[in-house]
């Protein structure tokens, strides 16, 4: 009998890099306690398919327990597999016996703080070692109530984390915005849980503030192209390149204005120079200018994209 043989998953921070995918990231998880469930596969020295089964654990341990989501953020839940004992079965044919204690922890995965731990032991037993190991790991209940205890004491943990670094993220997203990183500041306002109401309350404000700033910003900018295009011409030609240029001007940009002006000089142009109507529309503008409400739905569009589009988080490892 082998008693106590150590496979310890590397699975928090420091001294190694993991890697979390987004993927999939959906608008309706902005504004809630999102896990990101991690384990790095290239270090794991446990079989593919049980390091498989243990992912899904963790995904459905903090699906089970509301905080399930496709958002990669700071905040993890992870595991550390130890083989308490390994037996031969005196069977025939002979099968091994796996007694495995499955250590699960939530935590910071940037600066490595430890937030809460459960741990279970589970049984398996197969053919091969490696069936052994599924079979212990498949035997794990996401719905024990000591999952329930350890997402509860993390969720508890990460309010207090934005209560209290609330500030500096909306300092930092305004940081961001002046370097014209609209979309990264968005996604981190958002980010913000809204079960810390006051904090949350005001991030949402800077949100609307921030995305007025891009439409405005970038609005600008497609003015300021559309009116080289067409100066560079005053013909037909020019005037369809500045069309593709004004198409981008948001209807509640400040510059909305003066892009009709321009769309409506260069409609008289071409109509003096060959009698030929420039098919041209602006986007419509609105009565009114979007309500907050509306800007974040927007910007949450915006936060969405942003993150598929961004390489893989990196987290440094730590043994556990």
């Amino acid at each position: 009998m082998l008693r106590f043989i150590r496979f310890s998953v590397i699975v928090f921070l420091s001294c190694g890099i993991v890697h979390a995918q987004n993927s999939g990231v959906r608008a309706d998880d902005f504004g809630r306690i999102v896990l990101t469930s991690y384990l790095d596969a290239g270090k794991v020295p446990i079989p593919k398919n049980a390091l498989n089964i243990l992912r899904n654990r963790l995904t459905q341990i903090s699906t089970q327990n509301g905080i399930g989501g496709s958002i990669t953020q700071r905040f993890i839940i992870t595991a550390n597999v130890n083989v308490l004992t390994k037996d031969i079965t005196p069977t025939v044919p002979a099968m091994i016996a796996l007694t495995v204690e499955t250590t699960f922890y939530v935590g910071d995965g940037v600066d490595g703080t430890l937030f809460s731990t459960a741990s279970t032991v589970s049984k398996g037993v197969g053919e091969t070692e490696d069936k052994a190991f599924i079979a212990a790991l498949k035997s794990i209940r996401p719905s024990s109530p000591e999952f329930g205890q350890l997402i509860e004491t993390g969720k508890r943990k990460i309010t207090e984390y934005y209560n209290a670094n609330g500030d500096m993220y909306i300092s930092k997203a305004k940081a961001l915005a002046k370097e014209e990183r609209f979309d990264e500041a968005i996604y981190m306002l958002l980010c913000i849980p809204a079960v810390c109401k006051d904090i949350y309350s005001v991030a949402m404000d800077e949100v609307s503030v921030i995305y007025t700033a891009k439409i405005n910003t970038l609005s600008a900018k497609k003015l300021s192209e559309a009116r080289a295009v067409w100066s560079s011409g005053y013909d037909y030609d020019s005037a369809a390149s500045a069309a593709e240029l004004l198409a981008d001007v948001h209807p509640d940009a400040a510059c909305y204005q003066s892009a009709v002006a321009l769309s409506e000089e260069i409609a008289k142009r071409v109509k003096e120079l060959d009698e030929r109507d420039w098919q041209f529309i602006l986007q419509e503008q609105n009565n009114v200018h979007m309500e907050q409400m509306a800007q974040i739905q927007a910007s949450r569009d915006i936060a969405v994209a942003w993150a598929e589009n961004q390489p893989e988080t990196v987290y440094k490892v730590v043994w556990w």
